[in-house]
């Protein structure tokens, strides 16, 4: 699950934006939470280092989006910023402010995908391998398409983006150490959740994909201790 900013105020540009992101997890399986600005105050206003990519449009009411991105470089150095624009020649201005791209409206699918591949490809490299037992070997799995792990006696189940995999493997105790930095952790003894997939806490519930997982009494206050961590660093590890 990536998280999104975008700061459009044209309300044909922010539809047109969505309709290309839907397509892209439709073609590519990624996951994407936005979140809509019309202006760059507001984004601003008590921002959060909560966004994986932000989509920012340099023409925008009141501050525009080149002085946004030089205010937001100070809260957080690390978010993809992308510009978007209907004259190159401001785009380019992007770089001063450490953007890692831009591109021209009105969209053109294939424009958005060639950046999204890009951006995602950067996430995807400093994924974890997890080696997964099956028969006649290991089978290996991104961490960023492990949704979570379930520990059943002897047996874990590997819930990823498109399958599900039983089998004899490590303790989850160990497991959890190991993936510990690539954003896991366990909402109780028999699940260790990615938290890049978490889509909602809700009591003592988590969303993790479709499942909806137990937080136990007695993981809960360090689960929810993790999980506003991941979000401060940016959503990312």
């Amino acid at each position: 699950m990536y998280s999104v900013a975008v700061v459009e105020d044209e309300e044909k540009s922010f539809e047109a934006l969505q309709r290309g992101l839907l397509r892209y997890e439709s073609e590519t399986g990624a996951s994407f939470m936005v979140f809509r600005f019309k202006d760059a105050e507001l984004f601003l206003t008590n921002y959060k280092a909560n966004y994986n990519i932000i989509f920012m449009d340099i023409k925008l009411p009141g501050m525009d989006g080149l002085e946004a991105a030089r205010r937001l470089r100070k809260l957080d150095e690390n978010v993809a910023l992308i510009f978007t624009t209907t004259m190159a020649q401001f785009a380019i201005k992007g770089y001063e402010v450490n953007a890692i791209d831009y591109f021209v409206k009105p969209y053109a699918y294939y424009d958005l995908k060639m950046r999204l591949d890009r951006v995602i490809k950067k996430f995807k490299d400093n994924d974890v391998c997890v080696k997964i037992p099956v028969a006649g070997g290991k089978k290996s799995v991104p961490s960023s398409d492990l949704l979570y792990i379930e520990s059943s006696g002897h047996q874990l189940t590997y819930h990823t983006l498109t399958e599900t995999i039983t089998t004899r493997g490590e303790p989850v105790k160990e497991l959890e150490k190991s993936l510990e930095s690539a954003g896991f952790a366990r909402c109780n003894n028999c699940y260790l959740v990615n938290l890049k997939h978490c889509k909602e806490i809700n009591g003592d519930d988590v969303m993790i994909g479709k499942d909806t997982l137990k937080i136990s009494r007695g993981k809960k206050q360090e689960f929810l201790a993790k999980f506003a961590n991941f979000l401060h660093n940016g959503g990312s590890k």
